[in-house]
C-alpha cells in the first residue's frame, strides 16, 4: 500500500552520519515496491546541504535512488535559509525554495513524518 511520507532533515550535512543515512532511507522508500510518494526537505541547520557546491560526493549514489521527474526537486526552507544567513542566489538547482507554511502543510498531509 503507497503511502505519502515526509522526510526532514534538521542537522548541517558535515559531522555526523545522518544526512547520509537520511538519503539512504528515503532513497529505499521511492525504489519500495509498494511507490511511496517521498518528499524531502532540509530544515533549520539542515539548509545547509542545499548550497551550490556543497560536497555531495558521500551521498551522491544515494540521490541516484530518486527518479529523473516527479521526486528530483528536494525543498529547502526559505525562513531557515535567512537564519541561516544563505542567499537563495546560493540554492543548488536540484531544491526547490518551500515557505515553513507550505512544509508545514506536506507534513501535515503526510501519513508518515521521518526526520534526520
Amino acid at each position: 500500500m503507497s503511502k505519502s511520507i515526509f522526510v526532514s532533515f534538521l542537522r548541517p550535512p558535515v559531522g555526523s552520519t545522518f544526512f547520509v543515512e537520511g538519503l539512504r532511507v528515503a532513497g529505499g522508500l521511492v525504489r519500495a515496491e509498494d511507490h511511496h510518494k517521498v518528499t524531502v526537505a532540509f530544515i533549520g541547520k539542515g539548509a545547509r546541504c542545499a548550497i551550490r557546491g556543497a560536497e555531495r560526493s558521500y551521498a551522491v549514489k544515494f540521490l541516484d535512488f530518486f527518479p529523473a521527474t516527479g521526486g528530483k526537486k528536494f525543498y529547502v526552507e526559505e525562513e531557515s535559509l535567512k537564519e541561516e544567513g544563505i542567499d537563495r542566489s546560493l540554492v543548488a538547482d536540484e531544491f526547490a525554495v518551500a515557505t515553513r507554511k507550505e512544509l508545514g502543510q506536506m507534513m501535515l498531509s503526510s501519513d508518515l513524518c521521518i526526520s534526520f
